[in-house]
Order: C-alpha cells, then sequence, then structure tokens
C-alpha cells in the first residue's frame, strides 16, 4: 500500500494541488514529489521480489490498485492466467536492460531479482558476462538479441543447489566431505563466505580463510573452528572446478556487480523507493546492491519476508542482519554523497513492524507453527527472529495424527485399496495435496495414488496453499534420524515433560544437530500450506515420536485411527472450475505433471496439451 500512496502523492503534486476542495487530510505534504511530467506521477520506485510468478501476480495486482485510484471503473474481472516459461524471458525485452535514462512509463517498476541483476550490469560500463563473450558467441551468429543470449548462457551455466549437488559433490575429496551436508557447505559458501557483505576495500568478493574461520566465534553457530577450516578447503575446490568448466555462481555475479559499482560508480538513474518482498530469499550482498540506486536513506528502502521460511538453497538469513547491514553498508554510502549529512543526528533504522494477524488459517494451525518456532529459538537463537506468536480469527479442526491398526503404508490404505475395501471413492480434491520431502518420494507416492491426488514437495508447496494437507512421512526419511530425541532436552527444560519419567535422549551439540534448524523450518513451511485440515502419517514412529509426543503433551493434536469412515471423511470432491483454477496456479509454479492432471480432471483438453 506504500507504494500505491506515493504513486498517488506524487500524482497530486504533478496536478498542481488544484483538486477543487478534495480531502487532503491523509496525505504528508514533506513527501509529495515535486511535478515533472505534466500531470504523470513523477516518483520512481522499485518492487523486487526473486520469483517471477509473484513478481506477475504483484505487477497485475498494482496496475488494478492504479486504475481504482485514478477512479477508473474500467477493468475487467480478475481472471488467473497462465504465466509461460516464455513469460519469464519476454521480460528481458519489455524492460530495457539497464537503468540509465529508463522510460519513466515504466514506473512504478515491478521486476524479479534477476531482472534487477542484469540492469545492474548494463548500467555499468563493463559487464560481468563480457568474460563469457567466446561462449555466447554462437548464440550471437544465429541472430539473438544479447538478453536472449545472455540467458541461454546463464541457464546452461549457472552452477544451481541442483548442479552443485549433482555435479560437483560426488566430485569433492571424500574426506572432506564426508562429515557434511551438502546443503550445509552450499549455504555456507553462498550465504557466508561469497555472500558475507564486504565494507572494507578493495571488494574483493569472498571472506579469507581466517575471517571465515573466525565466524564460530562471532555469531552462535553449529560450526567449530575445525570444520570451518575444512568447508574452506571443500569452497577452494569448488572454485577450482567451477573456474576450469568456466561457470559461475550467482555469487560470483553479485560480487562482480559491487566490485563494478566500487570502481567506476553508478551512473544510473536514482530511484525514490525500493521494495523487496520475500526478503530471506537473498544474502546480505544480494541485498547490498540496491543502495547503489537508492540514496532516500531516511525512508527509502521496504523489506518485507518470513525466516522461519528460509529454505532456499544456500540462504541463511536473518533481520538482525539487515539492521547491521543498513549502518555498515546503506549510512555510510549516503553519507558519502552527502544525502545523509543532513539527516545524520535522525537517521536510523525503523523498528520492525510485525503482521501478527493471520487470515488464512486457523488457530489450531498457529499454534502448531508456534510450537515449531518456540524449538528454533531455543536451539538456533540466532537463526531467525524472535516474533510473537500469530493469532487467528477463526478456530479449526486440531492437527490429526493418523494411526494404522496394521503394518500397511497409510497412503496405500487411503487410495491403493479404497476403491475394493471401501467403494468407488473419488480421491483427494483440487484444494488438497500430499505433501512429500524429495522427487525421490514424490515419485513413489504418484506410482500409488496415480491421479487420485496432487503430489508435491515441501520445496514446490512454498507459496502455494490448500484447504487439506497430508504430510507423509517427514520424519522417517529425515536425516536426522534418531536424533530428533534432542527434543525430549527441551521438553524436560520446560517442564513439558516430568524428570520423573526418564526418557533417554542425548544433550543437544550444535556440531551434531545443525541440522535440525533446516529441517524445522521444513516443517514450519509444510504445516502452514494448509488453511482447514492437516493430516500427518508415518511409515514408522521410530523418529517421528519425540515431536509427536512434544505435539501430545501440548495438546495441539489429535491422534486417530485410520478407518473407513475417516477416509471417506478426508476425501472431497470438486467441481470442474476448481481442477481448472488449480491446474492454472501449479502451471504457474512450474509444476507442469501436477498441472496436467488438473487440467485433465477439469476436462480442459486445451490447457492439458
Amino acid at each position: 500500500m506504500k507504494l500505491i500512496q506515493k504513486e498517488q502523492q506524487s500524482l497530486i503534486a504533478s496536478q498542481g494541488l488544484n483538486l477543487d476542495g478534495a480531502d487532503l487530510s491523509g496525505v504528508d505534504d514533506s513527501n509529495i514529489m515535486p511535478p515533472k511530467n505534466g500531470g504523470e506521477s513523477s516518483v520512481r520506485q522499485v518492487f523486487i521480489t526473486v520469483s517471477p510468478k509473484l513478481c506477475s501476480a504483484i505487477k497485475d495486482h498494482i496496475c488494478r490498485l492504479k486504475r481504482f485510484g485514478t477512479s477508473d471503473v474500467s477493468d475487467q474481472p480478475s481472471i488467473l492466467h497462465m504465466h509461460d516459461i516464455m513469460d519469464d524471458l519476454e521480460e528481458f525485452t519489455e524492460i530495457p536492460d539497464s537503468f540509465c535514462d529508463l522510460p519513466h512509463g515504466h514506473y512504478p517498476l515491478t521486476i524479479t531479482y534477476h531482472k534487477f541483476l542484469m540492469m545492474l550490469d548494463g548500467t555499468c560500463q563493463t559487464s560481468f558476462f563480457d568474460a563469457f563473450y567466446g561462449e555466447m558467441k554462437s548464440s550471437f551468429e544465429r541472430g539473438h538479441s544479447r538478453s536472449r543470449a545472455v540467458q541461454t548462457f546463464i541457464e546452461l551455466k549457472e552452477v544451481t543447489y541442483e548442479k552443485f549437488v549433482t555435479f560437483y559433490w560426488p566430485r569433492f575429496n571424500a574426506d572432506l566431505t564426508k562429515k557434511f551436508a551438502a546443503s550445509t557447505v552450499f549455504t555456507e559458501i553462498i550465504s557466508h563466505i561469497k555472500g558475507a557483505y564486504q565494507a572494507s576495500r578493495p571488494y574483493t568478493g569472498k571472506l579469507g580463510r581466517q575471517g571465515y574461520v573466525m565466524l564460530a566465534d562471532k555469531r552462535f553457530s553449529s560450526l567449530n573452528n575445525e570444520k570451518r577450516d575444512i568447508i574452506y578447503d571443500i569452497f577452494l575446490e569448488y572454485e577450482s572446478m567451477k573456474c576450469t568448466a568456466r561457470e559461475f555462481d550467482l555469487s560470483d555475479f553479485v560480487n562482480s556487480l559491487h566490485s563494478s559499482l566500487v570502481s567506476e560508480g553508478y551512473n544510473g538513474d536514482m530511484v525514490d523507493f525500493v521494495y523487496i518482498d520475500e526478503v530471506q530469499d537473498l544474502t546480505m550482498t544480494q541485498i547490498a546492491l540496491i543502495k547503489y540506486v537508492c540514496v532516500n536513506i531516511k525512508e527509502g528502502f521496504l523489506f518485507a519476508g518470513d525466516t522461519a521460511q528460509t529454505i532456499a538453497r544456500g540462504i541463511d538469513f536473518r533481520f538482525e542482519d539487515i539492521r547491521s547491514l543498513f549502518y555498515t553498508a546503506f549510512l555510510p554510502e549516503t553519507e558519502a554523497s552527502n544525502e545523509g549529512l543532513k539527516h545524520r543526528k535522525r537517521v536510523h533504522l525503523s523498528d520492525m513492524f510485525q503482521l501478527s494477524q493471520n487470515f488464512r488459517t486457523h488457530s489450531g494451525i498457529l499454534r502448531m507453527a508456534q510450537s515449531i518456532m518456540s524449538l528454533l529459538y531455543f536451539f538456533f537463537p540466532s537463526s531467525v527472529d524472535k516474533l510473537n506468536p500469530e493469532t487467528g480469527l477463526v478456530h479449526g479442526e486440531a492437527p490429526v495424527l493418523l494411526e494404522s491398526d496394521n503394518d500397511e503404508n497409510a497412503i496405500m490404505t487411503i487410495f491403493g485399496e479404497s476403491k475394493s475395501k471401501h467403494g468407488n471413492l473419488h480421491g483427494f480434491g483440487a484444494e488438497q495435496v500430499i505433501l512429500v520431502r524429495d522427487d525421490a518420494t514424490k515419485k513413489q507416492i504418484i506410482d500409488i495414488v496415480g491421479k487420485q491426488a496432487l503430489v508435491l514437495t515441501i520445496v514446490e508447496c512454498k507459496g502455494l496453499e490448500f484447504q487439506d494437507v497430508l504430510l507423509y512421512n517427514f520424519f522417517g526419511l529425515s536425516p536426522l534420524r534418531n536424533k530428533w530425541r534432542v527434543l525430549y532436552g527441551y521438553m524436560e527444560d520446560k517442564d513439558i515433560i516430568a524428570h520423573s519419567e526418564e526418557i533417554s535422549h542425548p544433550g543437544f551439540d550444535t556440531s551434531k544437530h545443525y541440522l535440525l534448524c533446516s529441517e524445522l523450518k521444513q516443517l514450519y513451511v509444510a504445516i502452514t500450506r494448509t488453511r482447514q485440515r492437516l493430516w500427518m502419517c508415518e511409515n514408522t514412529d521410530d523418529y517421528c515420536r519425540p515431536m509427536f509426543d512434544y505435539w501430545k503433551k501440548l495438546c495441539l493434536v489429535e491422534v486417530r485411527l485410520l478407518d473407513s469412515s475417516l477416509i471417506q471423511a478426508m476425501q472431497t470432491g470438486s467441481s470442474s472450475d476448481d481442477w481448472r483454477l488449480r491446474g492454472i496456479k501449479l502451471f504457474n509454479e512450474g509444476q507442469f505433471e501436477m498441472a496436467t492432471m488438473c487440467f485433465e480432471k477439469a476436462g480442459d483438453a486445451y490447457r492439458e496439451k
């Protein structure tokens, strides 16, 4: 809303305040921009988010709000459109790859973070991709534009987490990697060794070995000096392999931009306000790039996100780190340009504003989510920002732990034999989903349920929501295995269980239980995908028992036997329109297999193709 308010204030100013008695009581005169373009808003605002799909949705929403604000009621009813993968490429041609003399009609500019990087790169005298001209030469010869050639090159040569795990991790020295998870090492490389903002000059784009190892003493860490020293050895191997393969990661691109902007300066248009959504998906060096395009230190930056949902590979984020970044990077930059001097005595980062009222789900789910946050605060106090518990306006069914009276797989009980045992049931509807840990489990479950239910991984479902969620075998496939028993220590400490119960459990050791942090965050994301009902089932109770005991002691869950009456109550039908709408949403998230199934159920042969 702040973005729209600024647009309206600027528009009022550009019209010379000749409003014939209009009510201006809500307008802050000090924030009204001077007229520039004879009736057009002259404020330059940029909205940035990582997801292309969210970017597209926000762009449409802003357009509707602007039309509404100018009393234009000609807008058609909101229709959810399919956002094809080619739409992401079109973004490279519709908006120039530069902030130099950007036509004012592009503002407010709503772009992905990737596009923001490309525009910064196009503003610099020396492009990061100049070093790879030989690799892109064939694209130029085929008549492709520079933007399209660069995009093709990025798709081929960027080292993502998936490429890191598949092609790099198996080739590292096994003596170095045997004690680490690939995700841990990738996060340390991207977020800390190459992603920690460096205020000193010259800008090198990475921490030295000593600086990285010393992080063990500077912040609450699960990695001691010895482990960090080994990770740095892996990092050096990674950099050598990457250089030989002529590949790059996002941190290389970001750090190259910092170096260019420090040495050359920024020569593009300055913007007045920058808004970043889902900021938890960015590293500190990525966030720091926006200081070059906006020097409105007083109120020019707005960051929104949720540290509990930091499950993006390679990212270790807290809002407290942004506060530190503001004082080490943003404020000195504006003071150097004399913009901050007049505000020096009163410039400060505003207090964090928490959106504590949840309108999406009910209080039962919110209490379970808060129980996970309590564990994160206790075991990993520096990994998340401590916030007040969210509250809901409505009550709902308590989350259900499913138990079977035989050894049969719960998924098989619900879907595999439901027709033969309980009649011709229709399976899950368009507003229901089975959530699993990984692609391998997803394939196994699809083989069982066929087209009776949507199946997604936890990472795939981030940003989506459903009426009902069935979380399958989260603990059974957890890499923590029996280390989940460390939760009993927390329960004893908080008097949730009596010390007399004498439940054996290990003491918490950050070096042994560091994976617990990411496991809890994944669990948080999974359970908060539901608006109404949540069911959890496990193949065995070997690893789930500590968490289930925790929830039972807090009276947060209900245990139910998986019988025919419950199975019937779980399965709901959906109309063709419901399936079509869900198919479009999944298509827009790149979940094409599940989207195709939805269109088939909707009888939409055109979209199914």
